[in-house]
């Protein structure tokens, strides 16, 4: 406090701090590199939110790779084309059957029968009884009854019917003209996608329509229904029922190979193990 001990009694000192001149915010480095990082964010965030929108948006046209088969007496040599996609993050493979011609069969194919083309497991099997669940006709005979899935499908006279109802005409249809049909869950109807109450992530599989054409989905990784409706919806399909997915069997005819998936094992013990094939009038 010696400094201020030199003030007479009459004498009056401004004691104030020292003002302190700081250097303005837009001379700083600091500032401009945070406005600099700032936009390069906001640029990222909206390339991200850009891609993310045409991904839903923009279907993609599964018929670009789908030819029509030809009819039965002009029918070429049979083939499914096979493409690998992914839509929102869940990777997809679309197998096409083409001039080759789908029926339901009961019991495990012959994967040595060179005329089936695509196989897949259809309707589902009742754990206590192990019979079909829903109904299901065989070349015109009804195998089981029952209406506890929406989702159809129809094949009479080479024509493909998938849907959605509780009843439908297409049942007894199919019974007359020595047809088929079973039922599954409804994944995709008219357009739009149908909820469901499965939860758990497992390897997913559909029976699908877009514009007339008739094709088979499958996820290459783990999904919920959820998603892999959305999946469906955002892929440009119109109608779409389930198949067995997880570990059941199937296989698909390559020129040069014989795609499997799935286990055998567990489909001998099943009388009513039932498949949806596709199958060529030339056996290659």
């Amino acid at each position: 406090m010696k400094h201020f001990e030199d003030i007479k009694d009459d004498e009056i000192r401004i004691i104030s701090r020292q003002e302190v001149r700081k250097t303005p915010l837009y001379k700083r480095w600091w500032f401009w590199a945070l406005i600099v990082l700032a936009i390069l964010l906001m640029v990222v965030v909206a390339l991200i939110l850009r891609h993310g929108a045409e991904t839903k948006k923009a279907p993609i046209p599964v018929t670009e790779v789908v030819t029509m088969s030809a009819p039965r007496e002009e029918a070429g040599p049979a083939s499914v084309i096979l493409r690998d996609t992914s839509i929102n993050d869940v990777p997809l493979r679309i197998l096409t059957p083409v001039n080759a011609w789908p029926e339901l069969m009961i019991g495990l194919p012959d994967s040595k029968d060179t005329s089936l083309m695509l196989v897949t497991q259809a309707a589902d099997i009742r754990a206590d009884n192990n019979k079909i669940v829903g109904a299901f006709v065989l070349e015109g005979e009804p195998i089981s009854w029952g209406k506890s899935k929406k989702g159809f499908c129809a094949i009479v006279e080479d024509q493909v019917y998938i849907g959605m109802a509780e009843n439908t005409p297409l049942f007894e249809e199919a019974t007359e003209k020595a047809g088929y049909f079973f039922r599954q869950y409804a994944l995709v109807n008219n357009g739009q996608m149908v909820e469901s109450n499965l939860k758990k992530k497992a390897l997913r599989r559909a029976l699908c329509e877009s514009e007339g054409q008739i094709f088979v989905v499958s996820s290459m990784a783990k999904e919920s229904m959820h998603d892999f409706s959305q999946a469906l919806v955002d892929l440009g399909v119109s109608n779409a029922i389930y198949l067995v997915g997880g570990d059941s069997y199937g296989f698909c005819r390559q020129p040069d190979s014989l795609m499997q998936w799935g286990s055998t094992e567990w489909t001998t013990d099943g009388e009513f193990v039932n498949f949806i094939v596709w199958r060529s009038l030339i056996e290659n």
